[in-house]
């Protein structure tokens, strides 16, 4: 939270009476206990582990938390499932970007987040983001520990300024709706607050970026029960490809009322819009394969191409105590997007002789609406002189989304000479595809956490689904295919034992569900069976001191009958994808490595490592995920001065990794014609391992207003941060640049 935050900031300067201030030669031996996470040398300041009622007291402190941070992001509280949530207790990796660290990188939106984050790979399309997590995709988002909602071309964009948190839990979360084991993104929304404040933020950076934020809470009656909380934010800027233009517009207003003791209701909604002008950034490569070397503000669009997506969501959370050990939560959620595309853009492979390419014309309008509700009920009772925990609860979701797009050839053009053909009106012409795609899933799902022994709790789970239904329209010719998948159980096991106050170690099995309805066998179907798995994890989580945590992980995951290709069909009958094949097998298996926290007063740090390799077992020794390095190293640190300098704050990071590529075919060079006509063959666009580096100093000027530089990219290191085919697909990285943050508190 942001005011609380610049008071926090404020206090770290100065250590508390009878507090010993750490120097940063002090705080090194802290580094040796990754070495020793299995010998769980207990804290001072901790509570033994055999308190009768040490699980009670983190109980009561879990549900009073609310925002409690170790740097700005390791919060002992998450919430990741139905409730907030001890990192410890969790049996697998979950990784958390709070608000102090979204404020100091100047995080504006969720890929940007997601490039911070430990062990995500984003790949870059043409009009969206991949995040992959393990070598696999993250499909599904969830909003204030409500129902898994599916991610959508448009979320990459969603604008941070109306959110506390970021949490990614890694794995497979079967048990609440999110059964890919890539993981699943938790989005905290921004609460309003007791105490009256407001903040406004202006960024100035290059290229021209502007952005303004404004940020307003407090009470709205005399009893400070009614509270409210309202965000706005204006960005506009060009990027770094040429000629591109983003605009941007957000609003977010929530209203948070204690009705009656032990009931309160938290409701609210959000709009954002934007407007991006020429962006198409994908490059292509020779017709062998070999890059170009285009620079890197080179663009494939016409300039006069635009992308206008808007997005509302409105939101309302009712809590409800059930005595003091019990509360049912209901989380209702209705998400609605519009997009609308308008361009031309060249693809394809560029040959050495002519250096021409294809224009092709794109236009699309895609309406969207899904609706999520979850009702939870979770407590916990005694038994044989122990607490155990229980969780039930059902959980829907329905979506709509009407999909309306044409793609057809114009012209050749040459890549190095590029006049786009003169803009067309939107839509030119009929739709060439018109669809309609309906899902419909249900399920209840249930947890029990059992503590037998005193450091010991084993928790048992499932989830089933009763509906889970696809429903396709092709709005061309009024062609219908439903496509419904057999009830399906999903189980959870985890075991959490504490060797210490300080430290437990844990394993999971967590299953992988994933409905394959729209993929189809043949054109009159049927759809195929739902994709299954399993994750399986073993781990150690440590606090080493009571504000540094630290984590490590291996993991182990099987994916079965996966959709593979096998033939394109132009479908009369349905507008479902054919056809294919459920007889995918794919592995992964590696290390998750994470320090997070406090390393001495005024220092903080976040270092994360990841290790990954997987393998299609259907084509053995060759990884189903080339995207993903095999090595992934992400670091953010900061230092607060004290003394004469206790203004002053400096910070840094890097994101590096192992090489990554892509494969794709070209035609090989056939001597007899003296050109790349012959058998094709195919090829790895690569890019080689890279760090990128950044760097940040903090000033108050005064006790309401701070100034902060950001320097992204120090050395200016050009590379591709995605690699794709001969013929398109190829991503830039962001140059060097600065941004220039000024914060005044009201």
């Amino acid at each position: 939270m942001s005011f609380a935050l610049s008071r926090r900031q404020r206090d770290v300067r100065r250590p508390a009476p009878g507090v010993r201030r750490l120097s940063p030669s002090a705080a090194r031996p802290a580094l040796l206990w990754l070495a020793l996470l299995a010998t769980g040398t207990p804290n001072a300041q901790s509570q033994p582990a055999d308190a009768p009622d040490g699980r009670e007291a983190a109980a009561r402190r879990l549900k009073e938390l609310d925002a409690v941070e170790v740097h700005g992001e390791a919060r002992r509280g998450v919430q990741v499932g139905k409730g907030l949530q001890d990192l410890r207790e969790i049996p697998q990796s979950v990784s958390v970007i709070g608000r102090e660290r979204i404020e100091q990188q100047a995080l504006a939106t969720l890929d940007d987040v997601m490039l911070q984050s430990t062990g995500v790979t984003r790949e870059q399309l043409w009009l969206n983001n991949n995040y992959t997590s393990r070598g696999l995709q993250i499909r599904n988002i969830r909003y204030d520990g409500g129902g898994a909602s599916s991610l959508q071309d448009r979320s990459n964009n969603a604008d941070m300024a109306q959110y506390e948190s970021v949490a990614l839990l890694r794995g497979a979360d079967g048990l609440f709706g999110a059964g890919e084991a890539g993981g699943v993104i938790n989005l905290a929304s921004k609460r309003p607050r007791a105490e009256a404040g407001a903040e406004a933020v202006l960024t100035l950076g290059r290229w021209d970026n502007r952005r303004l934020e404004l940020d307003a809470t407090g009470p709205l009656n005399a009893a400070g029960s009614v509270r409210g909380r309202a965000v706005g934010v204006f960005h506009d800027q060009d990027m770094f490809y040429e000629p591109a233009h983003n605009r941007r517009g957000m609003l977010y207003a929530a209203l948070e009322w204690d009705i009656a003791p032990g009931t309160r209701l938290f409701a609210g909604g959000s709009w954002q819009k934007d407007t991006l002008d020429a962006f198409n950034a994908s490059l292509p490569r020779w017709e062998d394969g070999a890059d170009i070397g285009f620079p890197r503000q080179t663009t494939m669009g016409a300039p006069w191409g635009w992308i206008r997506r808007e997005s509302t969501s409105v939101f309302a959370i009712f809590e409800q105590e059930l005595g003091e050990r019990w509360n049912a939560r209901l989380n209702l959620r209705h998400n609605l997007g519009d997009d609308a595309i308008n361009g031309a853009e060249m693809e394809g492979s560029v040959p050495y002789a002519t250096g021409e390419n294809q224009w092709w014309r794109y236009q699309d309008a895609t309406d969207f609406g899904e609706t999520t509700l979850d009702l939870a009920l979770q407590g916990s009772f005694d038994w044989a002189g122990r607490r155990h925990d229980v969780i039930w609860g059902v959980d829907s979701a329905r979506s709509r989304k009407d999909y309306d797009q044409t793609w057809t050839y114009y012209a050749d053009g040459s890549v190095f000479d590029r006049i786009a053909p003169p803009e067309w009106a939107y839509p030119a012409g009929p739709w060439v595809t018109q669809s309609t795609d309906r899902e419909e899933r249900a399920s209840t799902y249930g947890s029990l956490r059992l503590r037998p022994f005193e450091r010991l709790a084993v928790i048992v789970g499932g989830r089933y689904t009763f509906q889970d239904t696809t429903r396709k329209t092709n709005r061309v010719d009024g062609v219908r295919g439903i496509f419904p998948q057999d009830d399906k159980f999903v189980p959870y096991y985890g075991l959490v034992y504490d060797l210490s106050a300080n430290t437990s170690v844990y394993a999971s099995r967590a299953e992988i569900y994933r409905s394959q309805g729209n993929y189809l066998a043949a054109e009159e179907g049927p759809a195929l069976e739902p994709l299954t798995g399993s994750n399986i994890e073993l781990g150690i989580k440590t606090d080493l001191s009571a504000d540094l945590s630290a984590s490590l992980a291996l993991y182990r995951i099987r994916k079965e009958k996966e959709a593979v290709y096998l033939s394109r069909s132009a479908l009369p009958n349905t507008t479902a994808w054919c056809c294919y094949a459920a007889v995918g097998s794919q592995r992964s298996e590696g290390v998750d490595l994470e320090l997070s926290g406090r390393l001495a007063e005024g220092w903080n740090l976040t270092v994360g490592y990841t290790y990954n390799e997987n393998e299609d077992r259907r084509d053995t020794g060759m990884p189903f995920n080339t995207v993903t390095p095999k090595h992934l190293f992400k670091a953010w640190t900061t230092y607060r001065f004290y003394g004469a300098l206790e203004a002053l704050e400096l910070g840094g990071g890097v994101t590096a990794q192992s090489r990554h590529w892509k494969g794709g075919w070209v035609p090989s060079f056939n001597p007899d014609s003296g050109q790349y006509d012959g058998e094709w063959v195919q090829v790895d666009i690569v890019q080689k391992g890279y760090a990128v580096w950044s760097l940040r100093a903090g000033y108050d000027v005064g006790p309401r207003l701070n100034l902060a530089l950001n320097l992204n990219n120090v050395f200016d290191e050009t590379y591709y941060s995605t690699v794709g085919y001969p013929g398109y697909g190829n991503f830039y990285g962001e140059p060097r640049n600065m941004l220039l943050t000024a914060r005044y508190r009201f």
